[in-house]
């Protein structure tokens, strides 16, 4: 029932408007409250990362969790080469530190052992560094050179090669002669007569005239490579891609003058670019390895003819080594190191290969080549994998508790070789030589290194073990053949990986 507009009104005009009840803020109380909050953020602003702390909305402790950090060692103030490395150490949670504050992993692209000897000798058990104290003797160019193995062209170091040198020359009147410095500058094709042969840290290498061409260009293979430990020797290669860099002019017709048409510079040309390549990197989305696998074949050839030489000429490049390097780590307390190399390979027309060098702290900057970031930043992704770098257990390395390293390595897990070690009663006496490998007759070292190999194998990613080398058919493997010529560590390793290869064959490669 509506009500008439003259009652409305009646209505209107007898009520009690109702009473507005205003209160006041005292200025003081809002001033406390305010600089409570400015003084509550300040202090957990200021407050160390792995600081408890009170929280007053919840009224509980809280703990922020702790995050793993590096540090970075290098000369250069520029770090545009180290953007992939910040990059994933950064997606793989870890924050970076002053170099002199207590890190987890310490990236050095500079060889860190002169400046840092102290300190890198007297590493805890949780540090881990990228590099291993002696590794020059793999990677410095005229040691490398001069070895007398067969898949590195014919060297002579200089000045002491002086007549060594002059003799070959003499009876291989056809061979071409390169000049080299340690730093690998200024490489040209040279007269006998032009060489200077009393300079000092430099090398006279024969050229390898015939190379292996792809569309007209010659080029080299970067293979990387990591070391995870040596004595006995743990060895891996990537297998995801290897780096082809080919030469910006065409090798035919040869003019030795013309050090673009045989010699990879910076603006080298990339697989992309390679008009036969194009279709399968770009069209059918291979890398760069499998293109050229695909070049080779449209030529009749085998490709793995080149990479089963890569891998061999890798191990024996490092083992030949190795015993050098292993004197050097001695006087190391902790030998937390891995070394990432690049190994350089050219290929001559008949698909042998020959190692040209191999690089400490290689190239992982795209900034010249920017779909190289992806190769890189896999790269990094297995090789930190590979070393526990990158774990999906959180918190830092030193929070990983025996727990939570039992949880993924435990003494059940190194054990092998059962039936044997019960027969010649190992688990009571040592004296056997079958008793190597049986966990009661095992060294503490012995213990850690087969812990780390394998956590290695469960880890490895896109890395492929080299050594101790794989066992394709562990039926037909002759296992007292393969470690006859061995150091005794590496003998022992090998065996390891054959007693458990036998029962389970994931561990054969």
């Amino acid at each position: 029932m509506q009500v008439g507009d003259a009652e409305f009104r009646e209505v209107e005009k007898h009520k009690i408007s109702p009473k507005i009840v205003t209160s006041t803020i005292p200025a003081h109380s809002v001033f406390i409250f305010l600089l409570t909050v400015v003084l509550t953020a300040l202090v957990v602003e200021l407050l160390p990362p792995n600081c408890t702390y009170w929280d007053w909305a919840t009224n509980e402790f809280i703990l922020p969790e702790s995050v793993p950090t590096y540090a970075v060692y290098g000369k250069s103030p520029n770090e545009e080469h180290l953007l992939h490395v910040a990059k994933v150490l950064q997606r793989l949670g870890y924050k970076r530190v002053a170099l002199q504050n207590e890190w987890d992993l310490l990236w050095a692209h500079d060889y860190p052992f002169f400046k840092m000897t102290n300190r890198l000798k007297d590493l805890t058990n949780q540090q881990i560094v990228n590099h291993v104290p002696g590794c020059g003797f793999i990677t410095n160019k005229v040691d490398l050179s001069t070895n007398e193995l067969t898949f590195l062209p014919k060297a002579f170091r200089l000045p002491s090669q002086r007549e060594d040198f002059l003799n070959y020359a003499q009876k291989s009147p056809n061979a071409l002669f390169v000049q080299k410095h340690n730093e690998h500058r200024h490489i040209l094709i040279r007269p006998v007569k032009d060489i200077n042969l009393q300079s000092s840290d430099t090398f006279v290498q024969e050229f390898v005239q015939k190379p292996f061409l792809v569309d007209g260009y010659k080029f080299d293979i970067g293979v990387y490579v990591i070391v995870t430990g040596i004595d006995p020797l743990r060895l891996y290669i990537y297998t995801g891609d290897v780096l082809f860099r080919y030469c910006s002019v065409k090798y035919y017709p040869f003019n030795a003058s013309n050090i673009d048409s045989y010699v990879v510079g910076d603006d080298y040309l990339p697989t992309w670019q390679v008009p036969s390549l194009v279709k399968y990197y770009e069209h059918l989305d291979g890398n760069m390895r499998d293109s050229f696998d695909a070049y080779v074949r449209d030529q009749y050839s085998d490709p793995s003819i080149i990479w089963l030489q890569v891998e061999g000429i890798i191990r024996e490049t490092v083992l030949a080594k190795e015993q050098q390097i292993a004197g050097i780590l001695r006087s190391y307390k902790n030998l937390n190191f891995f070394e990432l190399m690049r190994f350089d390979f050219i290929i001559d027309e008949d698909l042998r290969v020959y190692l040209m060098e191999a690089n400490m702290s290689p190239n992982l900057s795209s900034g010249h080549f920017k779909p190289n970031a992806l190769l890189y930043e896999q790269i990094l992704y297995s090789a930190f994998s590979l070393v526990g770098v990158s774990s999906l257990v959180r918190g830092t390395l030193s929070e990983r508790s025996h727990d939570v390293q039992e949880m993924i390595t435990s003494a059940k897990n190194v054990a092998t070789n059962l039936n044997i070690c019960t027969k010649h009663g190992c688990n009571r006496f040592c004296n056997s030589d079958y008793c190597n490998l049986c966990l009661p007759c095992l060294t503490g070292s012995e213990y850690e290194i087969l812990k780390r190999t394998h956590r290695e194998h469960l880890h490895r990613a896109s890395m492929k073990r080299v050594f101790p080398k794989p066992i394709l058919n562990p039926e037909n493997f002759d296992i007292e053949a393969e470690v006859q010529n061995m150091t005794k560590r590496n003998a022992w390793l090998t065996r390891w990986f054959y007693y458990k290869c036998l029962y389970d064959n994931s561990w054969c490669y």
